[in-house]
């Protein structure tokens, strides 16, 4: 017997035969057929719920992330050729001109560095600061970043009077700007 077929000689008696390689009586190996099994079917899966997507309230795109994290005035990457002297043309991109700008904050009371554009900057002049112009801005316009400096200006102009109300508690009592705090004694 051949070698390979020693392995296989006691099924191949009660199991059919097919031919290797050329499938020809004068196959040089004979392997044996495996027969299918029976599959019971497996009981139905429970239906999964449809999970909802989660929705956040600022923008979120796939293509150049780097808008999210400042003020871009609607600026992206853009995508065309580069056409050689000869008529070669191969793919390049123009990238919006982002600087680093201080943006002073009216509302928060200080200055805020911000990654801008020039056309960004025309706008947020146009508002009158850059608290006007965030809070003119849609949530869906913002990143992350910004959205959380809008709500951020949006509850200061909304209740100015938060610092001096959280003082009074405290028995801090507020006279032509100068504090004085009352301490009341406590006899044992």
């Amino acid at each position: 017997m051949h070698s390979t077929l020693c392995l296989f000689a006691k099924k191949h008696i009660t199991q059919h035969l097919r031919r290797g390689l050329l499938g020809g009586i004068r196959a040089k190996y004979l392997y044996p057929i495996k027969e299918p099994k029976l599959v019971l079917p497996s009981p139905p899966k429970p239906l999964k719920n449809k999970k909802e997507k989660k929705t956040v309230p600022w923008k979120i795109q796939m293509t150049y992330k780097q808008s999210l994290k400042g003020l871009y005035g609607g600026k992206h990457i853009q995508f065309g050729n580069k056409i050689s002297e000869f008529g070669n043309k191969s793919r390049r991109t123009w990238k919006p001109n982002v600087q680093k700008v201080k943006l002073f904050s009216e509302a928060l009371n200080e200055r805020i560095t911000i990654k801008s554009t020039p056309a960004a900057l025309k706008y947020i002049d146009r508002k009158g600061g850059l608290d006007k112009y965030m809070l003119s801005m849609k949530d869906n316009e913002l990143g992350k970043k910004m959205y959380d400096l809008k709500y951020k200006i949006k509850s200061k102009l909304v209740d100015p009077d938060r610092e001096r109300r959280g003082l009074a508690k405290l028995g801090v009592t507020m006279n032509g700007g100068e504090s004085e705090i009352s301490v009341s004694h406590v006899e044992h």
